[in-house]
């Protein structure tokens, strides 16, 4: 998942709404790989060998010998070539229909290393940000609100107005939704991860960070919390930004306001003066503290035999990890502290006493088994200790039956697992309980994919400090332990500019996520039908979900409940054309197939019609570009056997761009099938009998949808003489196919034919709620303009379709039949709407 972040630009003097964001790119420099300097060409020259002294003998020995030289120093760098057949078969893996194949596993070789290479190359800088290591306290449940320039870093007061302005603009939850890591010293950063992902998307090095503040514990920012952090080297090119956060639980930020002061307790003094004591809620740094609060992590992984005599590692994805039956298993545990030390305190597991599982959830002491152990202690990082203990799970212990049989196909177990610990200065037992999903499958399965993904988790132990009588001794008892729940600590490589990272999560408008120089970068002209690129990439975990649904999947029978939530995320491209049959019950359409290449051979009298639309059909997709081309003349066959199978409607004007969009997924044969369907069994023929009375009907339903769901944009509509038929005809006529990008004119006939008319009143809600602002401040023709040019092009942005699709399936349809019924009335009144 790539998250766009675009800071806010905000004086000082004046507030400024979020909206009138601005994107940062500027801030970065980016070498073009060619490169244009005199430097930048020679270093891509390559090597010429010059002789001086008009071709002196000894010269060229010389010259000779260097190269040898350098050739002796490229021995160490492995080259290793395998043929892509060979690879190709062992990774390929099949998901209904399709095949894919793993492009993970293609070999690459190595990079020569370029002496000349800057040492703040922007991969460097990227792959430091992706792989954070460090100790730190992890913090999920919060909300990133954006950030806001401010002249005054140290200001309580401006803080706490940037904070209240930032909140307030976020009532429609559109923030990001990210996991806050504090370190544990001033030595650390503080780092962002997207929650969805767990990619590292900023940091900030707390060594400039000059002010923290908590938001006022009686307001409506009670949740929220907020730092100041310095950009730029010097005083005088410094530029001061303050972020913003909510918390999901407003208890949690005492919290994160006392992991901020343990990382401020290494700042020069000189820095302290910054932390006032509204900043911890009373927190001082020479005060006795007599509650601790301990953090320690813990990595669980589940091993199976192999046959031959050791272990390896289960796959899990993010839903569960996946068991074989009557298969021996290891459950290997590493523990760790990760809180920043408390005053300089570290707690050492000093030993094991014992792993235990059992089936199920909330379970009993009693009825979980205690498994052999196996312990190893080492440290894994420097100045870490890492405890690992690893317990034998025997498959024949009756108490584990549960979990040595196979799993139905649409279900999945839980399973607990719990650790138990002494730990140094703890005089009490320490118990930490793992809860988590598994699926059994048979013995003799073969998983098509591979994922190795721990399971971590972290405990937080809210303890008492207990000093002795004399003083000299101290131990603490534990009041309560607490679970973050799982963490995803799965890094992805970042492919993504810095640029990208840098931008507003405010999405009241889609301008924080389309610059508004692309936007208007090719003037007032519309953009072409067909434009943009869907890219055939799928994850594991995506092609694991749809395995397991199409597996399942009967023509005809109930729909499994998974493909619902799917087909609502968006069907992968590479899947679209098999799934897209089977949601319109046409994949296996023999007697149609065998129709359509009779109807081919018959006249029609629209033949003419057709052949001046399918000129202009994705004129933007190479696949149509050419006259009388494979494309052309597929679209042209369909288009003319439709008009001769139902001779009441004939030919569609506009029709074309639909049939354009199932042809890029299937053959025509099966194209043609499925527009059948979408005309008869999904009512688009309807919009056009009767002289376009139901399409009429839809058009006043859309109407009063709008007058109560979005009244202020209804009566500006009214004000300027804007009717729901000017900009709605295309939509419904062409199921949003004639001007959107196809990232998002895909994803809508996802949706369409999972569910039918109603997406044509979602999505064009969903566009409207959008950009409501924009078309507030226009008049008659430049909002007719705008939904005819500006809009389509507004959604190019990956990020911006799938939000479109994300709000259209939020949004409700209660009283469509009230409507209808409503136009009935009207119309037998002689009252008609157009």
């Amino acid at each position: 998942m790539n998250i766009n972040v675009t800071d806010l630009v905000m004086e000082d003097s004046m507030s400024v709404k979020s909206m009138e964001s601005v994107a940062t790119s500027d801030e970065y420099e980016f070498v073009n790989e060619k490169g244009t300097s005199k430097q930048q060409q020679a270093l891509l020259e390559p090597p010429m060998l010059k002789i001086a002294n008009n071709g002196n003998l000894e010269d060229l020995q010389n010259n000779l010998r260097e190269i040898l030289t350098e050739d002796s120093k490229m021995e160490g760098s492995e080259f290793k070539v395998t043929g892509a057949g060979q690879q190709n078969q062992e990774k390929m893996k099949k998901v209904g229909h399709s095949k894919f194949y793993d492009v993970s596993s293609c070999i690459v070789t190595s990079e020569k290393q370029d002496i000349m290479k800057p040492e703040d190359y922007l991969e460097e800088e990227l792959n430091t940000l992706s792989h954070v290591q460090q100790e730190c306290t992890i913090f999920n449940g919060v909300m990133y609100l954006g950030s806001a320039a401010i002249n005054a870093p140290k200001s309580e007061c401006e803080i706490q107005r940037n904070m209240n302005i930032l909140n307030a603009e976020q009532s429609l939850n559109l923030g990001i939704k990210v996991s806050v890591s504090v370190p544990s010293s001033s030595q650390g950063s503080v780092v962002l991860y997207d929650a969805g992902t767990q990619q590292a998307i900023a940091r900030y090095e707390v060594q400039r960070i000059l002010f923290y503040a908590r938001g006022e514990s009686a307001g409506s920012c009670a949740a929220c919390f907020a730092f100041t952090w310095s950009h730029g080297d010097t005083l005088e090119s410094a530029i001061y930004q303050c972020h913003v956060f909510r918390c999901d639980i407003p208890e949690a930020v005492g919290q994160v306001s006392a992991c901020f002061s343990k990382a401020f307790h290494r700042i020069p003094r000189s820095m302290t003066s910054s932390l006032t004591g509204s900043d911890f809620n009373g927190f001082n740094p020479g005060e006795k503290v007599n509650s601790r609060v301990f953090i320690f992590e813990v990595t669980m992984e589940i091993k199976e035999e192999d046959g031959k005599g050791g272990f390896s590692t289960v796959p899990k994805d993010r839903n569960c990890f996946k068991l074989r039956s009557n298969v021996a298993k290891q459950v290997c545990l590493s523990i760790q502290q990760v809180s920043s030390k408390e005053g300089g305190i570290t707690l050492e597991v000093e030993r094991c006493f014992g792993v235990l599982v059992s089936p199920g959830r909330n379970v009993k002491h009693s009825d979980m088994r205690l498994l052999e152990m196996q312990v190893n202690t080492g440290p894994i990082m420097q100045d870490k200790q890492c405890y690992n203990i690893c317990g034998r799970w025997d498959p024949a212990d009756p108490a584990l039956e549960t979990l040595n049989i196979e799993t139905p196909r649409e279900g999945k177990i839980f399973m607990t697992v719990a650790v138990d610990l002494v730990i140094r200065d703890i005089r009490e037992p320490v118990r930490f309980v793992i809860e988590t999903s598994v699926k059994v499958f048979p013995q003799n399965e073969r998983f098509w994919y591979f994922n190795k993904r721990n399971l971590v988790q972290q405990f937080f132990l809210n303890s008492k400090e207990v000093i002795s009588g004399d003083g000299t001794e101290v131990h603490y008892e534990v009041q309560s332990i607490e679970s973050s729940g799982e963490l995803d600590r799965n890094r992805l490589n970042l492919a993504l500019n810095l640029a990208s990272l840098i931008r507003s999560p405010s999405l009241t408008s889609i301008d924080t996520l389309t610059p508004k120089e692309e936007i208007d970068s090719d003037g007032d002209e519309p953009m072409l039908s067909g434009t943009g690129e869907v890219s055939k990439d799928c994850s594991a975990d995506e092609l694991a979900s749809w395995a397991e649904v199409l597996d399942s999947w009967q023509v005809n029978e109930q729909r499994p409940k998974l493909l619902i939530k799917l087909t609502k995320q968006g069907i992968p491209e590479a899947l679209r054309g098999e799934v897209w049959q089977r949601l319109s019950n046409c994949d296996n359409s023999q007697e149609m197939m065998d129709k359509y290449r009779m109807l081919i051979t018959k006249e029609s009298s629209c033949e003419s019609v057709i052949l001046r639309d399918i000129n202009r059909t994705f004129p933007a997709h190479d696949f149509f570009k050419e006259t009388g081309g494979l494309g052309q003349d597929s679209l042209y066959r369909i288009s003319k056997a439709y008009a001769v199978h139902d001779e009441e409607v004939g030919y569609c004007q506009g029709l074309s761009f639909l049939v354009a969009s199932l042809l890029l997924h299937m053959p025509e044969e099966q194209a043609f099938c499925v527009l059948v369907k979408l005309m008869y069994d999904y009512g688009l023929r309807d919009l056009y009998k009767d002289r376009f009375d139901n399409l009429y009907m839809r058009f006043y339903q859309l109407n009063r949808l709008i007058e109560d769901q979005l009244p202020e944009l209804y009566k500006h509509f009214c004000d300027r003489g804007v009717e729901t038929h000017m900009f709605a005809a295309q939509w419904f006529l062409t199921l949003f196919t004639a001007r959107f990008p196809l990232y998002l004119v895909f994803h809508i006939l996802d949706v369409f034919l999972l569910q039918g008319l109603d997406t044509l009143f979602q999505v064009a809600l969903a566009l409207l709620m959008l950009c409501k602002k924009e078309l507030l401040q226009l008049d008659f023709e430049s909002i007719l303009k705008y939904f005819r040019v500006h809009l389509p092009k507004r959604c190019r942005n990956e990020e911006v379709a799938r939000y479109v699709m994300k709000l259209a399936c939020s949004v409700t349809l209660k009283k469509l039949k009230k409507y209808e019924a409503e136009f009935m009335t009207l119309k037998g009144n002689f009252i008609f709407y157009v």
